[in-house]
């Protein structure tokens, strides 16, 4: 149950309340409240986790210090909620989030507040509310990584910020990239992965699963039958290493696999290390497009806590230091070195007949936000947002999963040792 502080005196033990607007039936305590939402058939039914219910809000609440996906959690979050409510994880100003838990509600298109003295706080966007019927009402707004420029954020959030190098704190790398597959039997996800977590730190993967905690030890082999087997609902799951937290998704389809990774590692060394770190995942991601079919990637430095956890604060903005466009982009947007301004720093890799573009951004001491909007610009950004928008099967399936083998050419995992001609 929500807890509230005394509204006489700020630091005087918590309470549980119903807060206002809130509907429950008679009785007290979680096992009274009423607990319903649309199983997906029009049949309203009950669920443990749903501690209240308004007009526009399914309502869980936590008091943990770290929120974790839970396998509950994840069963709510993929029901459809009754009524055209959202469901809404309410939490005290001291929790924090794990990667897999806000990786799943933005994907849920679920909310995270947070108790404030005048009201609720987004956790995600810092921007303040009155009610949590009126969070919800307002548009949906996902924090924008936003650039030195803007400091107060793009989406105008008033939250309290963390400054960077605050105690707990470790420079980061995140990495954001999906990547086609065949549907061989043979085909193996996390490859990916494991490379680029290799190339930050020398890290591995430890455990994996669906909710948290991870349970199961890292096997490449064990996570790709778990996503055959879903098929073909897309697989999401969780994966920890020591200094690394990751979240993958898989859509398994007749004509092949679709994996998408979002990845946040620790750099050795910190700021000293980050160019050093930059490099290396370059370099990785130059590989992929010889070894597979990347066809979109971005690398974000930032600062973020130890634990890689979220608290719902406005971090110091992220800093884009590697794009990459890959050879199924390449092909659908019909780029050529020639569409990038002269000025602009691009490497050509891949294979000589699937060409991709890797773009150098910005470094340890220079903001690469002037050379991304200058590469969206020559690509033009909603020609490329139609390519890495949820969920891309709509995009790729028809046309570009049908074209994995390239109309019969070889295919790089046919040869994954072969070096680019010429």
């Amino acid at each position: 149950m929500r807890a509230y502080r005394s509204a006489g005196n700020p630091g005087t033990a918590l309470r549980t309340a119903t807060p206002p607007g809130l509907d429950r039936v008679a009785g007290s305590g979680p096992s009274s409240t009423r607990r319903e939402f649309n199983g997906g058939v029009g049949t309203p039914i009950r669920h443990p986790l749903i501690d209240a219910i308004t007009e526009r809000v399914a309502l869980v609440e936590s008091r943990a210090q770290v929120v974790r996906l839970s396998a509950p959690l994840v069963d709510l979050l993929a029901r459809p909620l009754a009524a055209g409510r959202t469901l809404v994880l309410l939490t005290p100003e001291t929790s924090r989030l794990t990667i897999g838990l806000r990786s799943a509600l933005v994907a849920a298109k679920a909310r995270w507040m947070v108790t404030t003295a005048g009201g609720f706080r987004d956790g995600l966007s810092g921007l303040e509310h009155t009610s949590l019927d009126e969070a919800v009402a307002a548009a949906h707004v996902v924090p924008v990584d936003s650039d030195e420029d803007d400091p107060d954020g793009a989406d105008g959030s008033s939250g309290p910020r963390r400054s960077g190098g605050e105690t707990g704190s470790s420079t980061q790398l995140s990495v954001d990239v999906t990547i086609l597959h065949r549907g061989d039997n043979d085909t193996l996800l996390g490859g990916a992965l494991e490379a680029l977590t290799e190339a930050i730190g020398g890290y591995r993967p430890v455990a994996w699963g669906s909710s948290e905690p991870l349970e199961r030890p890292w096997d490449r082999w064990v996570l790709t039958q778990d996503a055959r087997h879903r098929a073909p609902e897309p697989t999401r799951i969780m994966v920890e290493g020591e200094h690394v937290s990751a979240a993958v998704t898989a859509r398994v389809t007749a004509r092949g696999i679709e994996e998408t990774v979002a990845l946040t590692a620790d750099v050795p060394g910190g700021p000293a290390g980050l160019d050093a770190a930059i490099d290396r995942l370059r370099a990785v991601l130059a590989e992929l497009t010889r070894t597979s079919l990347p066809t979109f990637a971005l690398v974000l430095a930032r600062e973020g806590e130890a634990d890689r956890s979220f608290r719902p604060v406005t971090y110091p903005p992220p800093n884009p230091v590697a794009l990459l466009i890959g050879a199924p982009s390449v092909r659908r947007l019909d780029l050529h070195a020639q569409t990038f301004a002269p000025e602009q720093s691009i490497d050509v890799v891949g294979r000589h007949d699937l060409p991709a573009f890797l773009l150098p951004l910005g470094s340890a001491e220079e903001s690469g936000w002037d050379a991304l909007h200058d590469a969206l610009d020559s690509v033009g950004g909603e020609r490329l947002t139609t390519l890495v928008e949820e969920p891309l099967l709509a995009v790729w399936d028809d046309d570009l999963h049908g074209d994995v083998d390239w109309h019969g050419a070889p295919h790089p995992h046919d040869f994954p040792t072969t070096e680019p001609e010429g």
